[in-house]
């Protein structure tokens, strides 16, 4: 709560529009201005006078030494202990009055799936709620009670505070507020099942002329992602801010290694811009050497970007990088919600040469005795089992981007644990940490820390949301509704995080929603992708042309070497099938055919790609490894229709296999393609070559109100 003294709150409403607009466009500049980096004069003024109006409101978020207690405070709820959480965390339950008879979430008259509908993502009528005064509603701001407005309804999400995936710094950054501003820019929150869920958490209404002037005095939050790079076309937005890219999965076998304009995008940020004059890693914790060359608690050395180039040996690496939520939307069906960011498709997988410096070289020059680590000759000093990480990137709050991983993986002789500068013989790519990030073959991509700043020896995991909330494998009946918004939930402890990933593959050409010509043709090739985490190689991948009732082996293809159990990159596969003899008869009689292909990858330890999801659906969209099928129509030529098969036609899996729709064509040039998108500018599709829940480029153009400002895209 604001003091007696402070502004009114519409001074303080539009000091806070103010203050964010001003944070949002400095925030995507380096955030090199720590006291460990050269600050620019500009920065530094901006910084200050954002640190001077907080401090006339009473609003302390961008004070340094306050914003730092307030973000470590969420670290440590994030991660669940039970003695220090109840310590340390006091969550006020929210006032929930029960939706009166009729008013519902599920009641016809709330239109959260017809985005086609004026009504579409409004609030429905609640005349059994009370109608609350602004100024009411602007005075709880902070953590004791957390209110909200969205178009004329006051919502309380005092108990969303540690639940919500941003953390709390987002829930105070627009306390008391409309919410609307703040969804214009992270507009996934426009999907509709997002509403329905806060719609449990209404307290009330505003008056109409309540409801205009919420909007008007929240005004513009500026957008912190404005100078972020120009993407290709062909890298399709699952989210556009922050930019979460997937290329068309046909593009993913045209060469082994992904092109870095092609290679999918993961920011959780805005991308910073970092002058790589003033970049400087920071390198703390138990047995660092400091300046003096003695060991000490307290040991930090610094390196800049000409010292990693010049001071090591350089060292380069091929591996696939894959997000753990790849093929989430997958899990955002008809009878689940996932209620976590970015909804990737199926595109986020890609394979790359990095080229860096190992980081236990650079461990070895801060005084660990890497080599007699790894061999068991001595321990880790001071029980040390994990490396955490830290950005540069940060949000509007400050609050940074990192995780952890297995200190013993970093000391690994062999394990090729790189502080990358280069991509494909290239600088990185901003998207993809100019000027260094972490490289961690074998190993899930949310912990390879782009534009890495700090890392810190330690005996604890990170205490990053990333790390230990938003990355955990649930059991299939932890839900966000009924156990995560209220964080922590009952049994954390059988939620693992996620490191190293499991065996997949999917099938890339055709195509999805393709037409084929098959004039004269009697038999299909068809491509795809394996790959298993840890360094496991793929040791054959089977194929299907009738939804699994029969398999073979493909053709593989990896034209790099890599030893046993350090296989980092993917392999491709292929195969050339003669077609049943049912469909060359149908093609022959001029009539469209299908098939129904399926790939299932066997890594070298024989794990096996599971054939159904439902024993592996989790609440985070993680770990999601179904077989991944494509299904080819037959239609008949004079069928104007493309009519999905029934859902359970394969037998397995029924409906969450990756079903990719392809028509056969007889009456077309053997070879030609016909590409069709379910979504003008978005080609990949989840199972079946279609979307259960409206997509529109992850939400941004869903919205009636808010469907236009896309960004560029370029064809380099």
């Amino acid at each position: 709560m604001l003091a007696a003294t402070a502004p009114t709150t519409a001074m303080t409403s539009m000091a806070r529009t103010m203050g964010l607009r001003a944070l949002s466009t400095q925030a995507a500049k380096t955030s090199t201005s720590s006291s460990d980096a050269p600050t620019s004069p500009t920065h530094a003024a901006a910084v200050a006078s954002l640190v001077a109006m907080a401090s006339l409101l009473g609003i302390n978020a961008m004070n340094d030494d306050n914003n730092k207690k307030n973000i470590a405070q969420m670290e440590i709820s994030s991660c669940y202990d039970p003695e220090a959480h109840a310590a340390a965390t006091k969550v006020i339950k929210p006032i929930v009055k029960p939706p009166a008879p009729g008013l519902t979430a599920a009641n016809p008259e709330h239109n959260i799936t017809d985005p086609t509908k004026p009504d579409y993502n409004q609030p429905p009528p609640r005349p059994d709620l009370p109608t609350i005064p602004l100024a009411d509603v602007q005075e709880h701001n902070d953590e004791s009670s957390l209110w909200y407005t969205f178009r004329g309804a006051v919502y309380d999400l005092t108990s969303f505070q540690q639940g919500h995936p941003g953390g709390l710094p987002r829930l105070l950054m627009a306390a008391g507020q409309d919410l609307e501003p703040y969804w214009d820019i992270y507009r996934q929150h426009f999907r509709g099942h997002v509403l329905e869920w806060i719609e449990t958490h209404r307290i009330g209404n505003l008056s109409e002329e309540d409801t205009v002037k919420s909007r008007q005095e929240t005004g513009s939050i500026g957008d912190m992602f404005e100078s972020d790079p120009t993407r290709h076309v062909d890298l399709l937005p699952a989210t556009s801010k922050p930019f979460n890219g997937e290329p068309r999965i046909e593009l993913l076998t045209e060469d082994y290694i992904t092109p870095n304009h092609l290679f999918y995008a993961r920011c959780h940020l805005a991308v910073p811009e970092i002058d790589p004059e003033e970049y400087r890693l920071i390198i703390s914790g138990a047995g660092i050497k400091g300046k003096s060359g003695k060991k000490s608690k307290r040991g930090k050395r610094k390196f800049t970007l000409h010292d990693l180039k010049t001071k090591f040996k350089k060292h380069e690496v091929v591996t696939t990088l894959q997000c753990a939520g790849n093929r989430r939307e997958d899990l955002n069906d008809k009878d689940h919600k996932i209620f976590i960011a970015p909804h990737w498709v199926i595109g986020a997988m890609s394979t790359a040469k990095w080229g860096g410096v190992k980081l236990r070289d650079v461990l070895d020059e801060c005084g660990i005795n890497v080599d007699d680590i790894a061999l068991g000759k001595e321990g880790p000093p001071e029980g040390v089992e994990h490396i955490q990480l830290e950005g540069y990137d940060h949000d509007e709050t400050g609050y940074t981007y990192g995780g952890s991983f297995p200190f013993m993986k970093a000391v690994d002789g062999l394990g090729e644990v790189i502080l990358a500068y280069e991509m494909n013989g290239e600088d990185l790519p901003r998207d993809h940490g100019y000027p260094v990030r972490m490289v961690i073959p074998g190993h899930v991509g949310a912990r390879q820390v782009k534009w890495l700043h700090k890392i810190k020896l330690s005996n604890t995991p990170s205490t990053k949301s990333y790390q230990c909330k938003s990355y955990l494998g649930f059991a299939p009946d932890i839900t966000f509704e009924k156990d995560l918004a209220d964080w922590p939930p009952a049994r954390l402890d059988q939620a693992p995080i996620i490191h190293e990933q499991p065996v997949t593959s999917f099938v890339c050409n055709p195509p999805q929603n393709a037409v084929i010509g098959m004039k004269g043709a009697t038999d299909f090739t068809f491509k795809g992708v394996a790959w298993s985490g840890g360094g496991r190689g793929i040791g054959r991948v089977d194929v299907s042309v009738d939804g699994g009732e029969s398999w073979t082996a493909s053709e593989l293809y990896k034209p790099i070497e890599q030893k046993y159990n350090h296989h980092w990159a993917w392999t491709q596969f292929s195969k050339t099938i003669v077609l049943p003899e049912d469909v060359k008869e149908k093609l022959k009689r001029g009539e469209k055919a299908e098939l129904d292909i399926t790939s299932k990858a066997l890594d070298s330890s024989f794990n096996v790609q599971p054939s159904v999801m439902a024993p592996y659906w989790n609440a985070r969209g993680e770990l999601f490894l179904p077989n991944f099928t494509i299904v080819f129509f037959f239609l008949h030529p004079n069928s104007k229709n493309l009519i999905p098969p029934a859902k359970n036609d394969s037998g397995i899996a029924i409906n969450h296999w990756y079903h990719v729709k392809v028509i056969l064509d007889p009456n077309l040039p053997k070879g030609e393609i016909i590409r069709r998108e379910p979504e003008e500018g978005f080609a990949n599709t989840p199972s079946g070559g279609h979307f259960d829940r409206k997509w529109a480029m992850g939400g941004w153009k869903l919205d009636p109100q808010h469907n236009t400002g896309l960004r560029e895209t370029s064809q380099e």
